[in-house]
């Protein structure tokens, strides 16, 4: 078979040459690749190695490390999971890093969880770099940056096209019968897609950015494209966002909140939640919190673990006695007589119920979407509403103090607030109040029956003057009994006249502030009458 290739190969170039033509410029070979071809290849290659580590992290891993060094607790996950798990290269230098030692004990828990373990535990981080899962400083894990894009179009017209901010009365578009149509209004707004998605995402993430730090990552919009340069914890943030905004956006407005969190997690996290509303019966008298921590576990059949931090270390909670009076109490309420007069708490973190300080658990913050379309009027109604969660709450917040948690909007009704547990219970019970406020008052005034209504007419003198009347009688003559704001009432224009379905009571104001309207006077005109005559001054 070679041989007959390398014949026909033979004449055809004997075939070539019968004919005489220019000389042909040297084709280039496409397996010669120029340098920086190679290293977009390169990188293409790591980014194939980088989302099959990604698929590591899910693995069920349980350890039990007692003062392991890094190096060893790395050696020991790459061998026992068949990964690529190594000690980065730069922090080594300093021989410190590398024999930091891990004390953990962990049950099934994903790699992620535990990871997140260790390196709290060491002081350390944890990143994917080059394909592989990393182990290195937090000051080196943020230096890590890589660019990923991001299509977001489908999110930019759900932000502009759902349920905007009301703005005022406007007309609203005829239907096929010649009327004007009685749906709801919805303001044409378009989302200034560079100035509020990138203020939103920059602000509802734990990691830094040049535009508000001055260092960090960076962020740039090309039409429905999204280009993000950040660490690899960075970009799970910023992808958790998106996707959950673009879920909030096609529900219904007011829906409830929605915890940004992947799917494995959300159900783990409901699980302890549900674990923690159990009813356990207890009674301590000076018990070492070991073994508070083992009967827990044994009780509510789900892992317990004191937070191996700085924070604890320098506490030495791990050797305090806490006491407890007999009796039953639901798991939550338990943990809470016990460590509260420590200044301790418990909170749910990776995939476990976790003892750690309270300003350690202040600092544990999640973000959360919140829908508040069904709270909103008008677009100072959204300002007024942040300002009341922020001064109503227990914060802190960035905007307020320069540290804490943060609140930023999007169109479309959305809050995304992110902040600790703590706060969270805080805002919902906020908004459930002005929910049930918001109830009561439109049950106040007595909603007439259809019977009730009668139409009138009027005439203006031109289509705007018919438009100006409009927005002035929806403001001024009983607000709150128009369609626009909950009630009965109806009230369009078409070309110069005003159409108006309403009580006889609502149309007799109407017809004595219309009367006062065209009987206005010119303003000064009553000082004008009233002036005095000028005395002449000797």
């Amino acid at each position: 078979m070679v041989s007959s290739l390398v014949l026909v190969s033979s004449l055809l170039v004997a075939q070539d040459a019968k004919v005489p033509t220019k000389t042909a410029e040297p084709k280039s070979d496409p397996a010669a690749l120029s340098p920086i071809d190679e290293a977009v290849a390169a990188e293409l290659a790591d980014r194939v190695r980088r989302d099959e580590a990604v698929t590591w992290l899910s693995k069920p891993t349980q350890v039990s490390f007692a003062e392991t060094t890094l190096a060893d607790v790395a050696t020991f996950l790459a061998d026992t999971h068949e990964v690529r798990i190594r000690l980065d290269a730069v922090p080594i230098a300093d021989m410190a890093f590398a024999q930091t030692t891990v004390t953990l004990v962990t049950e099934k828990q994903s790699l992620a969880h535990v990871l997140n373990r260790i390196t709290q535990s060491a002081g350390a981080a944890w990143t994917i770099h080059r394909g592989d899962i990393l182990i290195t400083s937090p000051e080196r894990e943020q230096q890590l940056h890589e660019t990923r894009v991001y299509r977001v179009g489908r999110l930019l017209r759900l932000s502009a096209a759902r349920a905007v901010l009301p703005g005022p009365p406007a007309p609203r578009p005829l239907n096929g019968a010649g009327f004007f149509s009685s749906g709801p209004i919805q303001a044409s707004h378009e989302l200034a897609n560079d100035d509020l998605l990138v203020r939103f995402l920059t602000e509802s993430t734990s990691v830094p950015w040049q535009a508000t730090s001055g260092e960090g990552g960076t962020m740039s919009l090309m039409k429905d494209q999204l280009i993000v340069r950040q660490t690899y914890h960075g970009h799970e943030e910023v992808a958790r966002l998106l996707r959950f905004a673009e879920q909030a956006l096609s529900r219904a407005p007011g829906s409830p909140p929605l915890l940004v969190m992947p799917a494995d997690e959300a159900t783990q996290f409901a699980r302890l939640q549900k674990a923690l509303r159990r009813e356990i019966d207890l009674r301590l008298v000076q018990t070492p919190l070991p073994e508070i921590v083992a009967l827990l576990h044994d009780r509510l059949g789900e892992e317990v673990y004191v937070e191996q931090s700085e924070a604890t270390k320098q506490l030495n909670i791990s050797s305090m006695e806490l006491s407890l009076t007999e009796g039953r109490f639901v798991a939550r309420e338990a943990l809470r007589q016990m460590l509260s007069p420590h200044n301790l708490t418990a909170i749910i973190d990776d995939g476990a119920i976790r003892i750690t300080t309270v300003d350690q658990a202040h600092l544990r913050q999640v973000s959360v979407i919140y829908d508040i379309a069904d709270l909103l009027h008008s677009t100072d109604d959204l300002s007024a509403l942040q300002s009341a969660i922020q001064e109503g709450t227990s914060g802190p917040w960035q905007q307020l103090t320069g540290e804490g948690g943060t609140i930023s909007d999007l169109l479309g009704g959305l809050l995304v607030i992110r902040q600790n547990k703590s706060v969270h219970t805080e805002v919902a019970l906020l908004l459930h109040e002005l929910r049930q406020a918001r109830k009561e008052a439109v049950k106040d005034p007595p909603t007439p029956k259809t019977a009730d209504l009668e139409t009138r007419f009027h005439k203006a003198k031109s289509k705007d003057e018919a438009e100006s009347l409009e927005r002035l009688i929806l403001t001024f003559v009983s607000p709150a009994t128009w369609d626009v704001s909950g009630g009965r009432g109806v009230l369009r224009t078409a070309e110069d006249r005003l159409i108006i379905q309403q009580t006889k009571a609502v149309h007799d104001q109407i017809d004595l502030f219309l009367r006062e309207y065209q009987q206005a006077k010119p303003i000064g005109a009553a000082a004008k009458q009233q002036r005095l005559p000028t005395v002449p001054v000797c």
